[in-house]
This record gives structure tokens, C-alpha cells and sequence, in this order.
């Protein structure tokens, strides 16, 4: 199993999670403003302060992101490319960002997919204070009650990291029961889920969030060799088959070349790099 060293020493436990409950709804992200205010002031209008938000279609305008990259230095794993800003207005194909706090304020973190103006089709680490939407955009958005993510220095990564804290609400009452978590590096992902939803007795649940893996594989042969990487949960399930908890990732993730690679991925072969910020939802 691929692995990879940190400069800190490893942390217990090794995946983060609490409980909390989930409300499905459908929001307007307004165009005008950075991509985080406009995600922000939707959620505060219906009293949640974390969420993770999937969009298929829109516009950003400008797009700006990095892609993910090799650390060239003993301070960090892995690190970012250069500031990418095309030209021209890029149409989303899909993304995935959670939301949550930093420093006490609204903060968010998106990987995604998008075509700049000039046909070439990008994917990586949105820049939420920079970018924007061309117009509104539509959003799926599983808003969190119970529990926030909140961006907290990790002295084994050295990154600060969205990790799951409790949160009075609002709506303490409000949607799906679910479980908030950070996966930790080098745990294989799918034993994690599966490990974390029999902790909190969840036997049947769809998965959300964003993440990077050391390399990937997939089930249909697919491999990605990159150890740095950005992605985002398509599609995930779990179910209980034969008394077991079966996890599925359907993914999209992006290396440091640039290469985007599509696909249910191999349980029980990858491994964390950095981080994987998930929310199961039971049902």
C-alpha cells in the first residue's frame, strides 16, 4: 500500500468524526461577489454555518485555482502549483466544496472540474476569495446542524486542516442523521468509512465530500501515480451485505500533470495523502 511522510508526528484518531444530522435542500449561489460569499450568505439565510455543496453546471467568472504539486521543500508532503486565472468566462462541470469556519470566519474548500474559454478542461483547488460566479448557479447542499468544520492547525501535516467540532444550532433537529469527518493520511479510504459508519451504527448511507489520495486505482484497471492529488466524491454509497459495511467511491481526481481521471475506485488500495473531509449520511 502506497504511503507517505509527513514532517509531524502521526495523531490519534486516525479518522475525526462526530455526529450530527444533514438537511438536503437546493440554494441560489448569487453571482457578483466571491464564490465564498455567496455560499456563505446562502446558508446564513436558512441558519447553517457548514455544508457541503455539489454543483453540476454554471459558470465562474473569472476562475481562478491551483492544481496540486510536488512540496519543494521538508515543511510539507505535498503543496500547490502556481495561481491558474484564465481568460474568460469557464463553464463548472462539476464540483464539490465543504464549507465551514476558519480562524471564525466563513471559509470553504472546492476541487472541481471546469472548461476554460478556450476549450481546455482544468481541474483542481478552487481560490473561493477570488473566484466567481458568471451567474447564479443552482446547488445541492447537505447542510450540517450538530457540528461544524472548522479549519485547525494539524502538526502532522502542517496544514490547517477542516476538521469536525461540535456546533450548537440553529437547527438541531433538521434532516438525516450523519456523521462529520477528517480521514487522516494513510489510512486506506474505504476501510475509514466503513470503520467510522459501524462506529456510529450507520449501515446505509450515501458519502460526500473532498479529499486527496497517495496515487489511485480504480476497479477498471484505471491508475493514477501521482502522490499529490485534488478530488471529489461523484457518487458514494454504503451498505451492509452479508452483515459488512461495503463502501463505493465514484471519483474524480486530478495529479500533478494536469491529468483528470473518472471512475469508482478500488476499495481497499488507496490511501490518504493529506486529508479527506466527508460526511455520511444515513438513509
Amino acid at each position: 500500500m502506497r504511503t507517505i511522510k509527513h514532517p509531524g508526528a502521526k495523531l490519534d484518531p486516525r479518522v475525526i468524526s462526530l455526529p450530527c444530522r444533514a438537511e438536503k435542500m437546493r440554494l441560489i449561489l448569487r453571482s457578483g461577489v466571491s464564490v465564498l460569499a455567496a455560499v456563505e450568505e446562502a446558508l446564513r439565510d436558512r441558519g447553517y454555518e457548514s455544508a457541503v455543496v455539489h454543483i453540476k453546471g454554471g459558470a465562474f467568472l473569472p476562475l481562478v485555482y491551483v492544481m496540486p504539486a510536488l512540496s519543494d521543500d521538508d515543511t510539507h508532503a505535498a503543496w500547490y502549483s502556481d495561481t491558474h486565472s484564465p481568460t474568460g468566462r469557464a463553464e463548472i462541470e462539476e464540483l464539490v466544496l465543504t464549507f465551514g469556519r476558519r480562524d471564525g470566519e466563513p471559509f470553504l474548500h472546492c476541487h472541481g472540474i471546469w472548461r476554460h474559454a478556450d476549450g481546455f478542461r482544468g481541474a483542481g483547488h478552487l481560490m473561493p476569495h477570488d473566484a466567481q460566479f458568471a451567474e447564479p448557479v443552482e446547488a445541492d447542499v447537505w447542510a450540517i446542524s450538530g457540528a461544524i468544520l472548522d479549519q485547525l492547525e494539524d502538526s502532522e501535516t502542517n496544514f490547517k486542516l477542516f476538521t469536525p467540532v461540535d456546533l450548537r444550532s440553529a437547527n438541531p433537529n433538521s434532516g438525516q442523521r450523519a456523521v462529520l469527518c477528517r480521514v487522516r493520511p494513510n489510512e486506506e479510504i474505504n476501510a475509514a468509512i466503513e470503520r467510522t459508519a459501524a462506529e456510529h451504527g450507520i449501515e446505509r448511507a450515501s458519502l460526500h465530500g473532498i479529499g486527496s489520495l497517495i496515487g489511485c486505482d480504480f476497479v477498471d484497471g484505471q491508475h493514477m501515480a501521482s502522490i499529490a492529488s485534488e478530488l471529489f466524491i461523484r457518487n458514494g454509497t454504503l451498505e451492509t451485505l452479508e452483515g459488512k459495511p461495503v463502501s463505493k467511491l465514484d471519483i474524480a481526481i486530478v495529479d500533478i500533470d494536469g491529468n483528470i481521471f473518472e471512475g469508482e475506485i478500488a476499495r481497499g488500495a488507496n490511501n490518504v495523502c493529506v486529508t479527506f473531509e466527508l460526511l455520511i449520511v444515513e438513509g
